[in-house]
C-alpha cells in the first residue's frame, strides 16, 4: 500500500509546552486497527516545547532525527542528540523542548502506542 495523502498538525502550547509543535502525520492511526496513537514526524523550532505530561493509556518512544532536545524524564533533566532514542512508559511522565538559543529545528519521529 503506497500513503500519500497524509496530514499535519499544528498544536499552541501542547500540553502546557511553548510555541507551536508540528506533527506530521506518517501514516493514519486507522491503518493499526486501534494499536497506535500516533507515528508523526515533529518538528519544533527554536523556543518551542512539549510541556512536561503523563502518559495515561499510552506509551511513547522518541527516535531524534536532528537537533538537540532538553527532555525531561520523570523530573530527570538531559540532553538528547540525533540517533538517541527516549522512551515513556504507560504511567510515566516527560517534556521535550528546542531551546530557544538553538539555531536549528528539533526533530523526532514519535510513535504513540495505545496500551489499553
Amino acid at each position: 500500500m503506497l500513503i500519500t495523502d497524509r496530514k499535519t498538525d499544528y498544536f499552541e502550547k501542547r500540553a502546557g509546552g511553548t510555541g507551536t509543535t508540528i506533527m506530521e502525520h506518517i501514516i493514519d492511526e486507522s491503518v493499526y486497527g486501534g494499536k497506535i496513537a500516533a507515528y508523526a514526524r515533529v518538528i519544533l523550532k527554536p523556543g518551542c516545547s512539549l510541556g512536561y505530561h503523563k502518559h495515561e493509556g499510552t506509551s511513547e518512544t522518541l527516535y531524534i532525527l536532528s537537533g538537540t532536545a532538553e527532555y525531561n524524564d520523570n523530573g530527570t533533566e538531559t540532553e538528547l542528540f540525533p540517533g538517541d532514542v527516549a522512551y515513556c512508559a504507560e504511567g510515566e511522565s516527560h517534556s521535550i523542548g528546542n531551546n530557544a538559543h538553538s539555531k536549528t529545528d528539533l526533530v523526532v519521529m514519535a510513535l504513540i502506542v495505545n496500551e489499553k
